[in-house]
């Protein structure tokens, strides 16, 4: 499901300065594979190229590019408190996001994993396998589709929201000022926190009422492990400890926050302790459950809190917002029962002081003797005294020791002893370094161009979070592992703008994690397909590891994800050319080929093969009961078709009848007046359909142009770059346009796209871009992608080093060990 992007987060990059070229343009010729890397030639280009990316013959007289030079120049420095975006650290399946203190002390930021799943119970006497969907007319005949049935509503949303991804666990620091008062976000000072991208690992330095507190925080490659070291005189003066705390699901679909910790009776939490410095805990959510192992060196102590520890009082409570107040002291005191307050806060609840203005809660209260001063978003739970510490856990260190060393290693089953702390930060410091020295890399520092730095800068830090939230064992959702979107589902359509980027980057081990989705999936999308009478495989939209679809028009009838399995194993091919990925992909190519061309349906009347209806375009916003032809899924239509017979091909098999027929009347990618548009018929293109995703582009940059007339694609072009209303699009659509501008020779205006000051395409300090909800990750894949393709080209690119750069003295592109594009 798709929504008219969200608004940006407010702090984001400022823009740089924006201009598109309408000077008209060499045309390029396609399709013709390009041997070795595109750096071989230098031809108008200020260029210094890498070892990797010059012929054999030279390759040794030119040195290779300072790898940690690059990436140290992009280390991520804080001096204060994001509630938006956090640091983190991870390992591609598993990731901890962290505030200014390294840790999760004053924003309850997530962690978050490829296994961590929960579902609600279903509605009372109901099965998943009960769930029959609607039955639209499909060129004449019923088809049954994944569609919520009005006639089964509570089975159609439990359908669709479950299983959801859930939030872990929480793990910060409680902080104790002199006179004993809990410590708030206001009370620190001195803040220096570093993320130093080349070892993983977050360094936090700050100061409570003088006092030095440094904290280290990185992840395990290879295990769900946290580990932290924390040096503070703090510690031995017994006002700094550590929690842990577990929520409950909150049936939330997009959450920056997951999970709730206001429900202490829905979800139950045990802690066993084994020896002096170990504790296993166990956390149960309904019918799912899964543990934490705690490990500290020393003589630290770990206790679960005492939920009838003390007393629950009141001491001040504000709701409203910047000159607009209520005191709601009063009425909060009321509701605090067995010395507990569990409340959502909203005008429902408290009043409404500011009638349409966000508002918070600022609350101050005293609990077991201690007080505490917190603020509350609206439409967040609140939870506090007694029944706020059933699911909380607290670990000491020595009172004689300045230093507290411990490791949190999260498991869907029990994981004994995890590794430890030393272990773990030397782990995280030889994996990443080796992730940075793989693959490619690109130089851009002795540009003249001023924008450089930022264009590197993106590109660094997005292959940082390329590496920590999508390399896992699942396709990513789109916000990886920072926090859920679409109740932390992936979609399949955007798998390929997720991961397609590792192919061209030369770092397959990161995509082969996730790539046998298809292998895994492909039982049941051939039982799709046959369910509704269609050959060989239909895969997915929106689902999880089941790979079962989540019921929704739009999942049921988006269909630009149909060709992706044959693109990426093209791609793996063209890296690996030899038998066992020919076998490995046969099945999945020839049974997507299959669905392709029985999808396609032959209209007796124009004697042409036609795309729809119903069908959901890329852009999602037409009607899916009259749309037909798009121009996008047309030209990817006939690559799939056309690349499936060069596989026969290779495998020694003679060419499919069925498919070369429908690849050869496929109705013609639609025109009118002179340029493409998003579909056959559509009226008013250029004024009422000239945003969200120009798709009609794409047929010519991020595909290479099966179907496509040159000519008729630049006047297209031409349109877009000057027409479209880039407010109203999505994040990978400015990589896309890159592309696009590139292919045609417009150099100038692809390096342009990738530096758009569109506020949906915007990348904050951390990288974390906007171009959907926040963060939205297809933006920083695409734009590896597209950054790739660019310096190392594409097939049919111009014989010089660099294709997609302007050829004059601005930019310097040093590049080794990327790979050109199809």
């Amino acid at each position: 499901m798709r929504r008219q992007p969200p608004l940006p987060r407010p702090h984001g990059r400022e823009g740089w300065p924006f201009h598109l070229s309408v000077r008209k343009h060499r045309m390029v010729t396609r399709r013709t594979f390009l041997s070795g890397s595109a750096a071989a030639a230098m031809v108008g280009v200020t260029s210094e190229p890498a070892a990797a990316a010059r012929t054999p013959a030279d390759a040794t007289s030119v040195r290779p590019i300072d790898r940690q030079s690059v990436v140290a120049r992009h280390r991520v420095v804080r001096g204060k408190l994001d509630t938006q975006s956090p640091l983190q650290v991870g390992n591609g399946g598993f990731a901890f996001g962290v505030d200014v203190t390294g840790l999760q002390t004053f924003v309850p930021f997530n962690t978050m994993s490829d296994w961590g799943w929960h579902s609600f119970p279903l509605p009372p006497g109901q099965e998943p396998s009960d769930f029959r969907g609607q039955t639209w007319d499909t060129h004449g005949r019923p088809v049954d589709y994944p569609i919520p049935n009005p006639d089964q509503p509570d089975l159609s949303s439990w359908l669709y929201a479950s299983p959801a991804r859930i939030n872990l666990g929480r793990i910060g620091l409680e902080l104790a000022m002199p006179d004993g008062r809990a410590a708030v976000a206001g009370d620190i000072t001195g803040i220096h926190q570093e993320l130093d991208l080349w070892t993983g690992v977050v360094d936090s330095r700050f100061e409570i009422a003088g006092e030095p507190v440094h904290v280290r925080t990185c992840c395990h490659p290879d295990h769900d492990t946290v580990a932290v070291e924390i040096d503070s005189p703090l510690v031995a003066a017994e006002r700094l400890a550590v929690f842990l705390d577990f929520p409950y699901p909150d049936k939330q679909e997009f959450a920056a926050y997951v999970g709730t910790y206001g429900a202490p009776d829905a979800h139950e939490t045990t802690a066993a302790t084994r020896g002096h410095n170990h504790a296993d805990i166990t956390h149960r959510l309904d019918s799912t459950e899964y543990h934490a192992a705690l490990a500290w060196e020393g003589h630290g102590v770990f206790t679960g809190l005492d939920s009838t520890a003390g007393e629950l009082v009141i001491r001040t409570a504000q709701y409203g917002t910047d000159g607009h107040w209520a005191d709601v002291t009063g009425k909060l005191a009321q509701l605090v029962t067995d010395n507990s307050l569990i409340l959502l806060v909203n005008y429902l609840n408290l009043g409404d002081p500011a009638p349409g203005l966000a508002k918070r809660l600022v609350l101050g209260y005293t609990y077991a003797g201690q007080d505490h001063d917190i603020v509350v978003p609206d439409d967040q739970n609140l939870s506090i005294g007694a029944a706020a510490n059933r699911h909380r856990y607290r670990l000491a260190g020595d009172r004689h020791a300045d230093r507290l060393r411990f490791t949190c290693t999260f498991a869907p089953t029990p994981s004994g002893s995890g590794p430890t702390p030393s272990a773990t930060f030397a782990a995280s410091t030889r994996a990443w370094r080796q992730y940075w020295l793989s693959g490619g890399a690109i130089d851009l520092s002795a540009s003249t161009d001023p924008r450089w730095t930022e264009l590197e800068r993106r590109v660094v830090l997005s292959q940082y979070l390329m590496r920590a939230n999508e390399a896992g064992s699942l396709p990513p959702q789109e916000s990886g592992l920072v926090n859920n979107g679409w109740n932390g589902k992936f979609h399949m359509e955007m798998y390929w703008w997720h991961g397609a980027h590792w192919a061209l980057w030369n770092r397959w081990p990161m995509l082969d994690r996730s790539l046998d989705v298809y292998e895994r999936f492909h039982r049941s999308a051939r039982e799709r397909a046959e369910s509704q009478g269609f050959r060989g495989a239909r895969w997915p939209k929106c689902t999880t590891a089941d790979g079962r679809e989540s019921p929704h028009a739009i999942h049921a009838l988006l269909v630009w994800q149909q060709p992706h399995p044959i693109f990426l194993a093209e791609m793996n091919y063209r890296a690996h050319p030899d038998e066992s990925t020919l076998q490995k992909w046969r099945d999945i190519v020839f049974d997507t080929a299959d669905f392709l061309s029985s999808w396609a349906f032959w209209d007796e009347v124009t004697c042409r093969y036609i795309l729809g209806p119903p069908m959901y375009i890329v852009s999602e916003n037409t009607d899916p009961k009259t749309t037909q032809n798009p121009t996008f899924e047309l030209a990817y239509w006939r690559f799939g078709l056309r690349v499936a017979q060069q596989w026969r091909e290779r495998l020694g098999l003679h060419g499919d009848p069925g498919w070369q027929r429908v690849h050869d009347g496929l109705a013609p990618l639609p025109v009118q007046d002179g340029t493409y548009v998003l579909h056959e018929g559509v009226q008013n293109m250029w004024t009422q359909w000239n945003n969200e995703h120009p798709a009609l582009i794409g047929p010519y940059g991020w595909l290479p142009g099966d179907g496509v007339d040159v000519p008729t694609m630049a006047r297209t072009a031409e349109k877009v770059f000057t027409g479209w209303q880039f407010d109203r699009t999505w994040g990978w659509d400015f990589p896309m346009l890159a592309m696009c501008a590139a292919r045609l020779g417009r150099s100038d205006d692809a390096v342009d796209f990738l530096l758009h000051p569109a506020a949906g395409f915007q990348f904050d300090d951390a990288g974390l871009a906007t171009g959907g909800p926040f963060p939205y990750f297809p933006s920083n894949a695409a734009l590896l992608y597209a950054i790739a393709f660019m310096a190392a080209g594409w097939d049919g690119a111009p014989d010089r080093h660099a294709p997609g750069f302007p050829a004059d003295q601005r930019w310097t592109v040093r590049f080794e060990g990327l790979q050109p594009a199809l």
